[in-house]
């Protein structure tokens, strides 16, 4: 694409891309789907780039940080999938190389906040220069993280209110949550340490006016890891009430059978007892020996039942 600097681009074709040289009065920006072929082809073919920045264009996990080489830079960020029907927390990877002249992005899955820029550049709106667009795409990326951080918080205020140990699907959103905060984080935190040194070794390009919205995205960021944080020792503290209140009802239910247990021993001696098969048995001639015994029976429990109850066992 080729964008005049007032905010306005238009897609080009492919033999236009041999006129990147620094003397260009427009500003161009090359998007590459770093999986295909044509695209590391034409990568590897720009004589003038470093071999270094073109592996980390290509390279299939660059973890965010930013590089200032030669009063260019190399700038690689992680947004969060809203693409439809994927994870947030699967973050997608965007690597950028920007000179004053010129711009080349690469990533393998579509990333939105890309998409917003390509949408306002082609409505007469989009950034006017390689620093604008830097910071453009910074604002973008942190604010959808944002959204997803907000709504990680959302979720477990929705938990909290209405906590139930016996409800499974609560369990494992539960579990869910945690690790969505754990991942975020991962990628959060050395994100916005490439900010940080984006902000402390920048080109010369980059003015103190661009790098304000970056120091904004910085400090958003840093709200967002303390969210993170938040939202992970909530849910912890969540996972510990669910396992007091399942260890209470589970002794609960021991102690209950104890009881039964207890009640049931003597009886069971009892009756084990009567029922051998040896002569002499107390009652076995009479006709009221079974009626003596079940009586006798319901004396010993009434009598246990009360010695636990004076005991304070039940």
């Amino acid at each position: 694409m080729i964008l005049n600097k007032k905010g306005s681009g238009n897609y080009t074709d492919i033999a236009e891309l041999t006129k990147i040289t620094s003397q260009q009065n427009d500003l161009f920006w090359i998007h590459l789907h770093y999986s295909a072929a044509e695209a590391r082809k034409w990568l590897h073919d720009i004589a003038h780039l470093d071999p270094i920045i073109k592996e980390n264009l290509l390279d299939d996990d660059t973890r965010p940080r930013s590089m200032h080489v030669h009063d260019n830079l190399f700038l690689s960020l992680r947004g969060v999938n809203l693409n439809p029907g994927s994870d947030p927390e699967d973050m997608i990877a965007v690597r950028l190389w920007a000179t004053e002249n010129y711009i080349i992005t690469s990533n393998r899955r579509k990333l939105l906040s890309l998409e917003d820029i390509s949408t306002a550049l082609l409505s007469g709106q989009g950034p006017c220069s390689a620093a604008a667009f830097i910071t453009t795409l910074i604002q973008r990326v942190t604010l959808r993280a944002g959204k997803v951080v907000e709504e990680l918080e959302d979720n477990i205020e929705d938990l909290e209110e209405t906590i139930d140990t016996n409800n499974l699907r609560q369990r494992n959103l539960l579990s869910d949550l945690r690790r969505d905060a754990i991942r975020l984080k991962r990628y959060f935190s050395p994100q916005k340490e490439a900010l940080i040194q984006l902000l402390a070794d920048a080109p010369p390009w980059i003015t103190k006016e661009d790098k304000r919205p970056v120091r904004e995205s910085v400090n958003k960021l840093n709200r967002y890891l303390e969210t993170l944080d938040s939202t992970r020792d909530r849910a912890i503290v969540l996972h510990e009430e669910f396992l007091r209140t399942m260890s209470e009802i589970l002794n609960q239910r021991m102690y209950t059978l104890s009881l039964v247990a207890t009640l049931f021993l003597p009886l069971g001696f009892l009756t084990g007892l009567l029922g051998i098969n040896v002569g002499g048995i107390p009652g076995a001639e009479s006709p009221y020996g079974f009626l003596t015994i079940c009586l006798g029976i319901a004396v010993l429990v009434v009598a246990m039942v009360g010695y636990l109850k004076i005991k304070k066992w039940y």
